[in-house]
């Protein structure tokens, strides 16, 4: 059978998803057309010299421009990745040294505990607050230190806020991959990694960005100091990416409106159920749920079946199924965790369907 068949097979004999509830979504439809003409138009190397090269050097560059406004930043502190976790790695790699402490938090990104556990300096662990905060306040930083700080917290949508009483010398780099465009950037950051999804655009493009190129420096083996980073990554995804993040509007008023109703529909029909964290310190368009003695992968499965795509476990594990440790470090139960997100065009009537599925679904557990 070929890769065609394959896929179109694929779709048949299942029930139709009639709401998407995972983090991801699908891709912005302006994006859509954008990738499938970069892939015609975009595909010479914009490094070189000719007729192609110069027209895809153009649509690069417009490219990052559009990025650059959108997230707050200037092309020149931008580099391309193909791959989030290696922006993670550099972003903070890049600031280490071995004679410096690093703090991280305990809801960190497991590519960035990846970098954590590399680090051959000192290490310190941030704990969260009972709302999945960092606990800056109680934090003591010593001079010479490098913070990894997560602007917003993936599972819960917590945010971060750097404090006014920061040593001056204290290098941050911010993981950005799941506020992308709905939380800027904290005043004085040195690094961040973008992840182009959080803005329904392309997987397999991510942004890292350069602030404190005096203290920054590629932590991977290179023999040029003309690059800051190497590897490739795909242009008619930067373009696709740019177009998704100049078309990307969070309305702000009616996701938390519908998450207000989501979370108030669960208190009220589904006992002992857990939202973890606070919509006032949130981005608005996440909830994550503790429902405890109920299986959480069953309780995705069970959804699935009825037409609604939740997620289920960590949002940084390859399966998605693990126990979160974000609920761990809050002192949540992790057991029987799902993931909401609100998407643009989530209706009221989908939260009230989900809702009731997810009732019934819970219920199937509990009287066995």
């Amino acid at each position: 059978m070929s890769l065609f068949r394959a896929l179109a097979s694929s779709v048949h004999g299942v029930v139709p998803i009639t709401g998407n509830f995972q983090s991801e979504a699908a891709l912005n439809p302006l994006a859509r057309e954008a990738l499938l003409a970069a892939i015609d138009s975009g595909w010479a190397d914009p490094k070189k010299i000719g007729r192609h090269p110069s027209k895809a050097a153009i649509l690069r560059d417009n490219a990052l421009s559009v990025i650059a406004d959108r997230l707050g930043l200037s092309p020149d502190q931008i580099e391309v990745t193909g791959e989030v976790g290696l922006s993670y790695f550099l972003s903070l790699g890049g600031l280490l040294a071995a004679d410096k402490k690093l703090f991280y938090g305990a809801g960190d990104r497991s590519g960035v505990i990846a970098t954590v556990r590399s680090h051959k300096g000192e290490i310190s662990e941030i704990p969260l607050l009972a709302d999945g905060r960092l606990n800056l306040e109680t934090t003591k930083f010593s001079p010479n230190s490098v913070l990894a700080f997560q602007l917003a917290n993936g599972e819960t949508g917590a945010v971060n806020e750097l404090s006014s009483k920061m040593p001056d010398d204290l290098l941050v780099a911010v993981d950005a991959s799941a506020s992308g465009a709905r939380v800027s950037l904290p005043a004085n950051w040195d690094t961040a990694a973008f992840d182009s999804r959080s803005w329904n655009g392309p997987a397999g493009l991510a942004i890292l960005a350069i602030n404190n190129a005096a203290n920054w420096k590629n932590p991977l083996p290179h023999i040029s100091a003309a690059r800051r980073t190497y590897g490739t990554y795909s242009l008619p995804l930067l373009l696709a990416s740019a177009v998704a993040l100049e078309n990307f509007r969070a309305d702000e008023s009616v996701t938390r409106g519908l998450t207000e109703q989501l979370r108030g529909e669960i208190r009220s029909a589904v006992s002992g159920a857990i939202i973890a964290g606070d919509l006032e310190t949130s981005m608005s368009h996440l909830t994550s749920i503790v429902i405890p003695d109920v299986n959480g992968e069953e309780l995705l499965r069970e959804l699935d079946r009825q037409g609604f795509a939740v997620d289920s476990g960590s949002a940084c594990t390859a399966m998605n199924l693990a126990p979160s440790h974000v609920l761990a470090a809050m002192g949540l139960p992790t057991d029987g965790n799902i993931r909401i997100a609100i998407h643009s065009g989530t209706t009221s009537t989908e939260i009230s369907e989900l809702v009731t599925a997810l009732v019934s679904a819970v219920q199937s557990q509990r009287q066995r």
